[in-house]
């Protein structure tokens, strides 16, 4: 029984120990501002008391603690190991055993790189202020009291000393008293290491300078110091100009830019043979085995390589293509990008900007290739566009011709219809007119590109092979001038108005009391032209399907839209328009109108 009772407990002490860590871990991120203020106030107690003292060495045990808390590499809510813990351990001895005011100096220096490394990453005005007064505090710690208590020669005064020790509080409380503002848990565990190493060679120059200058001109340490801090302001300003001139011409910062972002003039010209493969290759894999090719001609990292294309079309059905260039020899790296996969091999290993500018060459060759297999796909579905508008087209003829010999035979079939006078002519003039048309579908068929045939006849002609084709349909009436010798485009004229003959004929079928009224006049906008105009007198379209007729097909019952819009781009063939002219109730008219004026 005790052993039972002794596990629940310490279930229990071992729940309570988690949450009082995962407290403690939240407060040390919620107030990392407060940890460096106290580490920063430690530190100045260590150089107040002094390394040798026991006092001086205990407190900077407390500093590095705080250092430890404080550091922006690892969160610091973190659970060190038992590992981790002990080489913290051995390190802090070390430190207490082998600690002077050399490397308590040269400790503010690299605690004076990791905040200034901060100060630029924050956007917050007050954070970035509460950096800058901390970096002031570790670069007055350094100069005003570490640096003169680590070399002899560099002796302050008694009266500076204890104005540096009444300066470095007044930055504390500064510090201290900055409103604060929440920051960013991201940008907490981030340093600059540009920035970071720029200050700490900026101090250790500062330092050795004023050493330097002491041993040299016997100079003082505040004049030592000075000197330097004039001599580094002018080198800054100048390097600073220099940067960004801003006088008409670019400076340094724009060459070191061209070097970091460019590799030379091989890419420069690898780009533009590939831009010129691309107008002059439309296969595909064609381009990609020649644009690799040329890559391992023209840069001299580049040994050899393969590449590999998944879902490509290699001609032979396989669904992944793949090829080799150049000698495929020494150390690999690879780049993959939708469904190219890139390999390139080199002599050396790919630096970080190398290994960037290949990826970006494996990132536009895969865009280009992409494009490639767009533009076949699209000329596939050109290719297949055409061939069902060729089908639609034809299929529309036929009908129109199937209407024409209907017509003929009922003629034909009409009771004592070789005895009368007119029965031989009709013949005569249909049989004819219906090969002629056969024979411009076939030739259609042979030549898809051609929409119409541009044979031209007089427009009387036209209207009297009409009149004889739909006499058997009294309810369709006629209506032109039988001396008029313009002349029309037959073969489109007879399509159009058989498709509104047929389409009105379906109408019929629904409205018993429907009749057509066909008329042929000359146009108004240009006299030399015909307009042709079919009308009847049934219900008007709905306006939905009259709103989108005539521009492409049109789903319905009756098959009504394919065929009209067949009509129309007939029409758009042999420049004119075919439109829907009115559409009320007892009035719906088509019109089939010039669209430009003739030359």
């Amino acid at each position: 029984m005790p052993g039972l009772c002794a596990l629940p407990v310490r279930k229990s002490y071992i729940f309570h120990m988690n949450k009082f860590s995962a407290v403690l871990a939240a407060q040390i991120v919620a107030h990392r501002r407060w940890i460096l203020l106290a580490l920063l106030a430690v530190l100045h107690l260590v150089l107040w008391q002094g390394v040798e003292q026991v006092l001086g060495k205990a407190l900077f045990v407390a500093h590095l603690g705080l250092a430890i808390l404080w550091q922006p590499f690892i969160h610091g809510e973190k659970r060190l190991s038992l590992r981790s813990l002990l080489l913290v351990v051995v390190a802090i001895g070390a430190a207490i055993v082998f600690l002077s005011d050399w490397l308590l100096a040269v400790w503010i220096v690299i605690l004076a790189g990791l905040v200034g490394g901060k100060v630029l990453l924050f956007g917050s005005h007050l954070a970035r202020w509460f950096y800058l007064l901390a970096l002031g505090f570790l670069v007055a710690a350094l100069l005003l009291l570490a640096v003169p208590r680590a070399a002899a020669m560099m002796h302050l005064s008694s009266s500076m000393s204890w104005l540096a020790h009444g300066l470095l509080p007044a930055i504390l409380l500064s510090m201290a008293l900055l409103p604060q503002q929440e920051e960013d848990n991201r940008i907490g565990e981030v340093t600059d290491f540009v920035y970071s190493l720029f200050i700490v060679l900026l101090l250790a120059v500062l330092m050795l300078g004023s050493l330097a200058i002491m041993s040299i001109f016997n100079k003082s340490y505040a004049e030592a110091l000075l000197q330097v801090l004039l001599i580094m302001g002018l080198t800054l300003l100048l390097l600073g100009w220099t940067w960004n001139p801003h006088i008409g011409f670019s400076g340094v910062g724009s060459l070191f830019a061209r070097y970091v972002m460019s590799i030379g003039l091989p890419v420069e010209q690898w780009l533009k043979a590939l831009a010129d493969l691309a107008q002059s290759e439309d296969d595909p894999e064609m381009f990609l085995e020649q644009a690799c090719v040329d890559m391992a001609k023209r840069l001299p990292w580049v040994a050899g390589g393969s590449w590999r294309v998944d879902g490509g079309d290699g001609g032979d059905g396989s669904d992944i293509v793949q090829g080799r260039f150049g000698h495929p020899t020494g150390r690999r790296s690879e780049f993959a990008h939708g469904e190219l996969k890139l390999s390139l091999f080199t002599q050396h290993p790919l630096s970080p900007t190398l290994i960037w500018h290949f990826n970006l060459l494996a990132q536009l060759l895969a865009e280009f290739y992409a494009d490639k297999q767009r533009a076949r796909a699209l000329k596939h579905l050109s290719y297949l566009q055409a061939v069902h508008e060729t089908g639609a087209r034809l299929t529309h003829d036929v009908k129109n011709l199937l209407q024409s010999l209907n017509t003929l035979c009922a003629a034909v079939c009409a009771p004592d219809a070789a005895a009368q006078p007119g029965y031989q002519a009709l013949l005569q003039r249909q049989l004819p007119a219906i090969s002629r048309r056969l024979t411009e579908t076939l030739a259609k068929l042979r030549a898809p590109h051609e929409i119409a045939t541009v044979a031209r006849i007089a427009a009387r002609r036209w209207c009297e092979e009409l009149r004889q084709r739909t006499m058997s349909q009294p309810w369709i009436t006629l209506s032109f001038d039988p001396t008029d010798d313009r002349e029309l485009p037959a073969e489109a004229f007879s399509s159009i108005v058989d498709n509104l003959i047929r389409n009105a004929n379906e109408k019929r079928l629904r409205e018993p009391g429907l009749t057509l009224a066909i008329s042929l006049r000359p146009s108004p906008i240009d006299p030399h032209s015909l307009e042709l105009r079919a009308c009847d007198n049934g219900a008007p379209l709905p306006a939905p399907l009259a709103s989108r007729l005539l521009r492409g097909p049109v789903a319905s019952e009756n098959g009504l839209g394919i065929g009209l819009y067949q009509a129309a781009r007939l029409a758009e063939s042999v420049n004119y328009r075919l439109v829907l002219e009115r559409n009320r109730l007892g009035d719906v008219c088509f019109l089939l109108k010039p669209a430009t004026p003739a030359l």
